[in-house]
């Protein structure tokens, strides 16, 4: 295991891994059982996959959250079987808009995506084999923002597993991602500083819904200058540009402050960061956090820093002929080592929990 810098009130990450090395061996003789169910949110529709581990009720469960854009179920689904080999149940979900699930993602706000999670606890709550006081959410990137507001909104979610996600406001990320992809592009200090110009305007009318026509202009005379690496951004930018009427849909984007959400939450938490994220700023981010479960009086917090690390806590930034970069040593490992001793082992039976192999 690579080194992992830690600020934990519980173990070490070396006992994490110590953990996971016992408890990911067969805690049970028969394979998971999987159903497909389908939810409600309002009037859209979700779909989705219930994965049960074959061990004594109830079990805990896990929910897991979308990141940004159009995503599918199928990318929790090492996770999900992971998780059910340590006795964890799960529940994974087209994203609106994707796969099997109504809606769209590119109209849903904040507040749509989290209450999709919520509607996928309310339908986990129902399932008797499922200890609905162990029911979390699990979540990368902008997951972060969705599970926190979730979780907030729920009031008794068990846990959160967050991966390079939350703690500082998305216009922060946005705008720490787009000036780091500007020293990557070797642009100029001016052309960086034009460009993070062009960035607040752009969310300033996502926010406000004033100057678009504005906006629209000088996007359309940066796109005009091929010279200019701008005129990228320019394209970026018009791609995403959402309408008049759809506007409001994305405004939290610009206007969403985490902290009041992360105060409101009372339940162990697993965060995850890497030192060299290019998209999320892991120094503010961890801040952050700190500062809204001080503000909550939750002392549950187990933190990870993977150095060498970026987005997702993989080594490297950029898909590499096809192939998305590995995870740094350890992640797996750490991960179910927490889940086996703040999940598992907690309020069951001491004479009914499978206790790791040894």
């Amino acid at each position: 295991m690579s080194a992992v810098s830690q600020t934990t009130r519980f173990a070490t990450p070396l006992a994490f891994a110590a953990v996971a090395l016992c408890a990911a061996g067969p805690v049970q003789s028969a394979p998971p059982r999987r159903h497909e169910v389908t939810f409600s949110n309002g009037e859209v529709q979700l779909s989705g996959t219930v994965v049960i581990p074959s061990r004594p009720a109830p079990v805990p469960a896990v929910v897991f959250v979308h990141g940004s854009g159009p995503m599918t179920r199928e990318g929790f689904q090492p996770y999900a079987e992971t998780f059910a080999r340590l006795g964890v149940a799960s529940l994974r979900y087209d994203k609106r808009g994707t796969g099997k699930s109504g809606g769209s993602w590119t109209t849903a706000s904040l507040d749509d995506l989290a209450g999709d999670a919520q509607a996928a606890v309310r339908l986990l709550k129902k399932d008797p084999r499922i200890d609905p006081a162990r029911i979390g959410f699990w979540g990368v990137s902008q997951a972060g923002w969705v599970a926190a507001r979730a979780a907030a909104r729920e009031g008794d979610t068990g846990f959160l597993v967050l991966i390079s996600g939350g703690g500082v406001s998305p216009l922060e990320e946005e705008r720490y991602s787009y000036e780091q992809e500007f020293r990557d592009a070797g642009l100029s200090e001016t052309e960086t500083t034009t460009g993070l110009a062009v960035v607040d305007q752009y969310f300033h009318y996502l926010a406000s819904g004033d100057g678009r026509p504005q906006l629209m202009a000088r996007l359309a005379t940066l796109r005009a200058n091929q010279k200019s690496k701008l005129h990228l951004l320019a394209e970026q930018l018009e791609r995403i540009l959402p309408s008049p009427d759809n506007r409001r849909s994305w405004s939290w984007v610009a206007t969403y402050d985490p902290t009041p959400d992360i105060a409101k939450l009372h339940c162990p938490l697993l965060l995850m960061f890497g030192d060299r994220d290019h998209e999320e700023p892991t120094e503010a981010a961890v801040k952050g956090w700190r500062q809204g479960l001080q503000e909550a009086g939750n002392q549950e917090l187990t933190l990870m820093v993977f150095p060498g690390a970026g987005h997702g806590i993989r080594m490297g930034r950029h898909r590499t002929s096809g192939h998305r970069p590995p995870f740094a040593d350890g992640y797996m490992e750490a991960m179910v080592g927490w889940l086996w001793l703040h999940v598992v082992s907690v309020g069951e039976d001491p004479g009914s929990t499978p206790h790791p192999p040894r």
